[in-house]
């Protein structure tokens, strides 16, 4: 049972006879993007992982900051501990005392094996001249010898 055609004449007619159509359409449409956010709804969600995306990159840069400062310093003290240690390896080479090792200057390895070297040299004992001779050949020691024995004979008398 066909339900007959009529002919749809105004305006008001053909609003009734699509109004079943339109709600139908509506529904199938709804059901279709019932999982979707509307606009407003995805306009709030940006809004809120921007703001979040913000902090995050706020904390991470002042992560970063404290992390490129920590490695700042690391390094710095890296090549100070580099360098005393060149400076211990060059001093006991060298033979300047280990409490010593700290006085050397240089900015290389060569410069500082120059400034131990000389410091070192320093440090060496150097043969010191002999004080008396019995050398009965030095003349210095025979006028001498003579003085004394010349002083002696004075004061007794």
């Amino acid at each position: 049972m066909a339900e007959e055609f009529k002919t749809i004449e105004t305006q008001e007619e053909f609003d009734k006879a699509i109004q079943k159509r339109l709600a139908q359409k509506d529904r199938e449409v709804a059901e279709r993007y019932k999982d979707y956010m509307a606009p407003d709804a995805v306009t709030a969600l940006k809004e809120e992982y921007e703001k979040k995306l913000a902090e995050a990159n706020e904390t991470l840069s002042k992560k970063t900051a404290e992390q490129d400062q920590l490695v700042a310093d690391l390094t710095k003290r890296a090549t100070a501990a580099e360098g005393d240690l060149l400076k211990s390896r060059i001093a006991h080479e060298s033979g300047v005392p280990f409490e010593l090792a700290g006085r050397l200057v240089g900015k290389n390895e060569e410069e500082l094996k120059a400034d131990a070297e000389k410091f070192a040299s320093y440090l060496t004992p150097k043969a010191a001249p002999p004080l008396h001779t019995n050398d009965p050949g030095n003349n210095a020691n025979a006028g001498m010898a003579s003085l004394l024995t010349q002083l002696n004979q004075q004061f007794q008398n």
